[in-house]
């Protein structure tokens, strides 16, 4: 285990500029890849053996990753700031500070920095620093005896490397967080404006922004401009939990097209810290519940997450943590 890795991210103040600043997350895995493509010239010439090595051009790509994390009850701001079209921070008075995080039909969200610390087997920490980070998909999941998860995947830039110790910028964490896990999580189903019981067991939610990120053009470099919207974003989830007679309402709801509401309550240790997710306009697109011989009958409930239509957002999210301390 690589003791020493690190993941952060940091703000960017144009597309493609590195960031000075490093807010630390508490990453899962290394998925920060490079992608190079070859270009290669053939044509008729006498004695070749194959490809000529004068004939083969690398071209640099940028490349993907993703940060998937436990959600804390601080210091996931920005990540979700990533992910989601737009968002406001506001200062409580208290000591904490509430984000609002919405979808829109205008991509608002910022480009990031990443900065991957990868250990070398020997003790050497070499910094990658991925430049150009936009979010293109998100997921987040709850389930029973488990801890909340939310994964970010990013489309870069550009990506340079050091291993020089005044190149690593030091992460920086919050002083303190607790994990979001399913004992203080629940969720709240409404039909009609009534509310519909369900003793739910796993619920995911995921967004697919729909970004063009390949925007390259014949101006002397290989990079690329930043990401567009240019497909209809989706965004999806799915509910699973005990078949009851009050979840029977949900299947009806099903059967019958209608839009439903869900809304996702997580309540952190962290004083005054919560995530509140709202999603006011739901339809579930299948499935019946499923008898079982040997366990109760599950409830599955996959739906898709649309525009209420009224000027409000598809998806919100209020994230209430403590303020970072001044430096």
């Amino acid at each position: 285990m690589a003791l020493d890795a690190s993941i952060g991210i940091g703000q960017e103040s144009t597309y493609g500029t590195l960031s000075a600043t490093v807010e630390g997350y508490e990453g899962h895995a290394d998925s920060w890849k490079t992608t190079r493509e070859f270009i290669e010239s053939v044509g008729f010439r006498a004695g070749m053996q194959t490809n000529r090595a004068d004939r083969r051009n690398i071209v640099n790509m940028g490349g993907e990753g993703e940060i998937e994390i436990d959600v804390l009850d601080a210091g996931a701001g920005s990540l979700f700031a990533a992910a989601f079209d737009k968002s406001t921070v506001t200062s409580n008075g208290d000591g904490t500070r509430t984000w609002v995080f919405e979808t829109s039909s205008d991509m608002q969200s910022p480009s990031f920095s990443a900065q991957m610390v990868r250990p070398t087997v020997d003790g050497t920490k070499v910094a990658y620093k991925h430049l150009g980070c936009v979010a293109t998909e998100w997921s987040l999941t709850a389930e029973t005896e488990e801890a909340s998860v939310l994964t970010v995947g990013f489309d870069f830039r550009d990506v340079t490397h050091s291993k020089l110790p005044g190149d690593i910028v030091a992460p920086v964490y919050p002083a303190e967080a607790y994990a979001y896990d399913w004992t203080r999580t629940s969720v709240a189903l409404t039909r009609d404006g009534s509310a519909v019981p369900l003793m739910a067991t796993k619920l995911e939610l995921s967004g697919d922004r729909g970004l063009n990120v390949d925007r390259r053009f014949l101006r002397g470099n290989s990079l690329k401009e930043k990401p567009v919207r240019n497909a209809m974003p989706t965004y999806e989830g799915s509910l699973e939990g005990e078949f009851s007679v009050d979840s029977l309402g949900l299947y009806e709801a099903f059967l019958a097209g209608e839009l439903c509401g869900i809304t996702v309550n997580m309540t952190g240790l962290v004083p005054n810290a919560s995530l509140k997710v709202e999603a006011p306009a739901v339809q579930f697109t299948g499935e019946s519940p499923e008898a079982s011989v040997d366990e109760l009958t599950v409830h599955n409930l996959p739906f898709r997450i649309l525009d209420p239509g009224n000027g409000t957002a598809a998806i919100k999210v209020t994230y209430t943590e403590p303020e970072p301390a001044t430096p």
